[in-house]
């Protein structure tokens, strides 16, 4: 009696922990699909730093297979797990102890499938996902689980269980096929429903214009410069963009996560404030602000090496500091984010040399006849799209 009200609360246990991983494969699924598209409203709730970065991970080559994310898959394995652990638990199949066994064997597979994807994460990516890490963990709790509460666990019955799949239990078999195929039939559901459906054929011809667009002249010492490994850059990323830029928002984290999954990627973030008072390009119209983020952002890198941790500051925090509409006291949120001081930070801001650098920049932009914001250039030339990351890894293919 005591076994068995054991081997129920194992069952049950393990019904939990992969209704959990179910919900999480979603959250990761949807993750996935903004990052890669660019259509994330901000950073993933679980970037913590350069290292736990949910972004990143989802941003990498490892987090899809032939296109579809390794979350579908894990959506839809936990899916059938979670159907043979209801069938076993309420005992409505012919042989329940056998089903549990079939829970053991799926079980075991997204534990190695843990384990492969945790050891790449860490070694090959250089980042960890807290969320993927979860559903590793709930993996493993589930698999103790479901191996406490399997039935007639030996040898010669998974054996057994085995060759039933080919023979008498073909409905299982039939379980495990639909695993890729209904991730398949939902990547692709998912991209003809936002328009992405074709996206592949897109980047051919956005890398087909970039590679006969005109080449641009733009001093690659200037700006925020972003690159993870020292070697020298085969793709030169320079984007332009205006810190009150709703499309830069978006594009930021796309070239961020791009850009740090590949050590021979460099991204150059050079100001171009749609505000007159420092571009010439604008003709004088302007209040002062957009130069003034603009400013900021390089205020901090000359003076505290901050510039980026500003950079990402301001475009997550953009709704603010549109909306507050006032130099002054965003510099004051500046300052007590990045946790330098303000006087010294306004000092810079209204000095001369970083308008004269700021100024420079943005006349890079006019000069090379940009036509809005973001506007991205890869090895000088422009790049329509270029905010995206299909069309960022088609145009690092045709280079390498």
């Amino acid at each position: 009696m005591k076994n068995t009200a054991s081997k129920k609360t194992a069952l049950l246990i393990a019904l939990i922990s992969t209704l959990v991983a179910v919900g999480i494969h979603i959250y990761l699924s949807q993750h996935f699909y903004g990052v890669k598209y660019g259509t994330l409203e901000g950073p993933s709730i679980c970037n913590v730093n350069s290292t736990f970065n949910c972004d990143a991970v989802s941003a990498s080559s490892f987090a899809s297979l032939f296109g579809v994310p390794l979350a579908l898959f894990g959506l839809f394995t936990n899916l059938v797990l979670l159907y043979f652990l209801a069938v076993t638990k309420w005992n409505v199949v012919q042989d329940s102890s056998r089903t549990s066994r079939y829970s053991f064997l799926l079980s075991l597979g997204t534990v190695i499938a843990s384990v492969v994807m945790g050891i790449i994460s860490v070694t090959a990516v250089g980042n960890i996902c807290l969320f993927c890490a979860g559903a590793y963990l709930l993996s493993i709790i589930g698999f103790i689980a479901i191996w406490k509460a399997a039935e007639k666990l030996t040898l010669d019955n998974i054996k057994k269980d085995i060759l039933a799949i080919f023979t008498s239990e073909k409905w299982v078999m039939g379980f495990l096929i639909a695993i890729p195929v209904f991730a398949i039939v939902a990547n692709i559901m998912y991209l003809e429903s936002k328009g992405l459906g074709n996206i592949e054929k897109i980047a051919k011809e956005k890398v087909a214009y970039w590679q006969i667009a005109p080449a641009e002249n733009f001093d690659l010492t200037t700006g925020l410069i972003l690159q993870k490994g020292d070697s020298e850059p085969v793709m030169t990323i320079v984007e332009f963009a205006d810190f009150r830029c709703s499309h830069c928002k978006h594009a930021s984290a796309p070239l961020h996560n791009f850009t740090n999954n590949h050590s021979n990627v460099r991204l150059i973030f050079k100001p171009f404030p749609l505000d007159g008072t420092c571009n010439e390009a604008l003709n004088g119209r302007g209040d002062g602000i957009s130069c003034g983020l603009a400013f900021a952002a390089i205020c901090s890198e000359k003076n505290w090496k901050k510039g980026w941790m500003a950079h990402d500051y301001m475009f997550e925090n953009q709704d603010e500091i549109v909306a507050t509409n006032n130099l002054n006291k965003n510099l004051e949120a500046i300052a007590s984010h990045l946790q330098v001081d303000l006087e010294e930070l306004k000092t810079c801001v209204n000095g001369p040399e970083v308008r004269e650098a700021v100024t420079k920049m943005a006349k890079e932009g006019e000069l090379a006849k940009i036509q809005g914001t973001p506007a991205v250039f890869v090895n000088n030339k422009l790049l329509n799209g270029g905010q995206s990351i299909p069309i960022l890894d088609a145009v690092y293919k045709s280079l390498k």
